[in-house]
């Protein structure tokens, strides 16, 4: 006779192999938690569930911050402020050695704070800079890799995605989730520039091209262009902060902002709203179904008892909540490889992080550390998301082998940013911690 607990592990590993076959994740996690709800409680639970699940999960307030902060996004992407806020970051470190990386990831990581994508960022910057990059002779491998890796912040720079789903998943403040990214965000673009002013001083054939600097008036013009997304932005973390609105409130107000802002520069047009809010609708709609499934399968393990048999089979090794974190991590890597960061959260945070709130380990901290693993593993070969994000973009300019080569400095570079996290916590905790709610 079959125990909960085996038919719960029997239908986790079926999930992997539905996925490993081309299901879609939506489908994968659904049929994993339907059957084995089927299989524990007959058809009045699994069906019982369906209900509830589906009608919880679209009824949930936090989520309406999905479609908000993706409509403000797509404002922002097809009025032309990104590309606004790519020349001005040109106009400034353009003429320095390796300048268009350096544009390539400032301009990245200042829409990271309105995009929350990391796939959506690594595809507008590979359009947007890759062919001048291509023109002046910079190095192939370099530059795919400085987009894909840049595209990341877009998980770590509110406002995220990723930080919305892990909150709801584990019931956190989204409010303080994101304003915790904002450190270790900063900090990854401020090196991964560092690091590539290093590189191209030991190997100036990287970036062989020198570029005349832009007058003063021309840089300080194309930095006013920019006020747009530095208003959105400063607004909706001020209100955040200042707990004078909640992150579901902030996404709403950021949309409505950015309608006001390309209204006021005469840049909408109805075609462009209707376009911009069909994107945010279908994109909202996937994310849905996927977490519909998500929560479904986290249901199942549940009501199963296998996530309090796999906390107390982890707890009997006594380990260290340092050794901990390293075992997860790995896991996380190597699974990032392979699965998109929302769908890896859905299927790993229902039995991680009750592992995690055993040991102690702060949960706010936990979801950067994770948002930023699975980062890693976007940008990780043979099979990191974003490469292949930045090569389709490219239109066959780039190839993945192109990617491979170029970026391990990058990956290593986000290895010692959780190495830093790790040894110093309070880069991620101290801004939350001194909220205002």
């Amino acid at each position: 006779m079959f125990t909960s607990i085996s038919i719960a592990g029997a239908f986790t590993i079926l999930m992997v192999m539905f996925m490993a076959f081309g299901v879609p994740v939506a489908m994968a996690l659904g049929l994993a938690g339907l059957s084995g709800l089927w299989l524990i409680g007959g058809p009045p639970l699994a069906l019982g569930q369906l209900s509830t699940v589906s009608f919880s999960v679209t009824a949930n307030y936090a989520f309406a911050v999905l479609p908000t902060f993706l409509l403000m996004g797509n404002l922002a992407t097809s009025s032309g402020m990104v590309t606004e806020l790519y020349t001005a970051a040109d106009r400034w470190l353009g003429h320095l050695k390796g300048g268009l990386y350096l544009a390539t990831i400032s301009g990245a990581a200042g829409f990271a704070a309105i995009s929350g994508s990391p796939l959506v960022n690594a595809t507008v910057f590979t359009r947007l800079a890759l062919p001048e990059m291509l023109r002046l002779g910079y190095s192939k491998s370099i530059s795919g890799a400085s987009i894909a890796s840049a595209g990341t912040l877009a998980a770590l720079i509110p406002p995220s995605i990723g930080m919305v789903i892990y909150g709801i998943l584990t019931e956190q403040s989204i409010g303080k989730l994101m304003i915790a990214g904002i450190i270790p965000g900063i900090m990854t673009a401020v090196g991964y520039c560092l690091m590539v002013m290093v590189m191209v001083r030991i190997n100036p054939k990287l970036a062989p091209a020198d570029r005349p600097k832009a007058s003063r008036k021309d840089r300080w013009s194309a930095i006013g262009n920019t006020w747009s997304i530095m208003l959105l932005f400063v607004f909706i973390m001020t209100g955040i902060y200042g707990g004078f609105f909640s992150p579901s409130a902030a996404g709403a107000a950021g949309a409505f902002g950015a309608i006001l802002i390309t209204l006021f520069r005469r840049k909408l047009t109805a075609s462009m709203l209707g376009a911009a809010m069909m994107r945010a609708a279908e994109t909202t709609a996937m994310l849905f179904i996927i977490v519909i499934g998500g929560m479904i399968y986290s249901r199942m393990l549940v009501l199963s008892g296998f996530v309090v048999e796999i906390v107390d089979f982890t707890a009997g090794f006594n380990l260290s909540p340092t050794m901990l974190l390293i075992i997860i991590g790995l896991m996380y890597v190597i699974l990032g490889c392979f699965m998109e960061g929302v769908s890896l959260q859905l299927v790993t945070i229902p039995f991680v992080f009750p592992i995690i709130s055993a040991a102690g380990i702060d949960p706010i901290f936990f979801g950067i550390f994770v948002i930023i693993i699975i980062e890693i593993g976007a940008i990780t070969p043979p099979v990191g998301l974003n490469l292949f994000a930045t090569v389709g973009a490219s239109e066959g300019k780039l190839k993945l082998e192109d990617m491979v080569r170029g970026i391990y400095p990058f990956v290593l570079l986000n290895v010692a940013m959780l190495l830093a996290i790790v040894i110093f916590p309070q880069l991620v905790l101290w801004l939350p911690n001194n909220m205002q709610f």
